[in-house]
């Protein structure tokens, strides 16, 4: 779920799947919007249902209504259950934590993002070597397992390796007892 915006007639909001493809403007309930915040950047499975829409496009009562498929009802997925089956479900299987301290050990700069995927706005960057600490995650999207991390100067989410190759780009620290 990307974004939530109160129309005249429904809620609308952007969905991004797990292969990348956005859907806009599709149609919600006004509970759902009012709800925005639990589900916002999250992994969501869906339920339609027939709801009867107010035809008029102001607040003031027209009596004029139409059946309409909206979103009725939203269920957050735990994230860590899809992306930990690894490599059956395409994805590398997750080896950082939340909590836990990491580094990059890519050949190049990774992205930081501002949502998990490769559509979310970058606002910096994890250059190799960088250390980091997992505040959120995981996230599953496009075939990359996403963790939020705190660089120290800035935040943002970072894909951990590349599946198709199998390569990881952050490695966990050793946990010391």
């Amino acid at each position: 779920m990307q974004r939530m915006v109160n129309g005249d007639l429904m809620c609308y909001v952007t969905l991004v799947d797990d292969s990348g493809q956005t859907y806009q403007s599709v149609g919600a309930t006004f509970e759902l919007c009012a709800n925005q915040s639990a589900y916002l950047n999250k992994r969501v499975n869906l339920t339609y249902g027939t709801v009867s829409v107010n035809d008029c496009q102001s607040t003031e009562p027209c009596g004029r209504s139409r059946r309409q498929t909206l979103i009725t009802q939203m269920q957050i997925i735990n994230n860590a259950n899809s992306c930990s089956r690894g490599t059956s479900a395409g994805y590398l299987p997750p080896r950082l934590q939340v909590g836990q301290s990491g580094s990059s050990v890519h050949v190049g700069n990774l992205n930081l993002r501002q949502q998990p995927g490769v559509q979310g706005r970058v606002v910096g960057v994890l250059a190799p070597g960088n250390t980091f600490r997992v505040l959120e995650g995981p996230a599953c999207a496009g075939n990359y397992v996403w963790w939020k991390v705190n660089t120290g100067r800035t935040q943002g989410w970072v894909a951990e390796g590349e599946p198709a190759s199998a390569v990881y780009w952050l490695v966990p620290d050793p946990i010391s007892n």
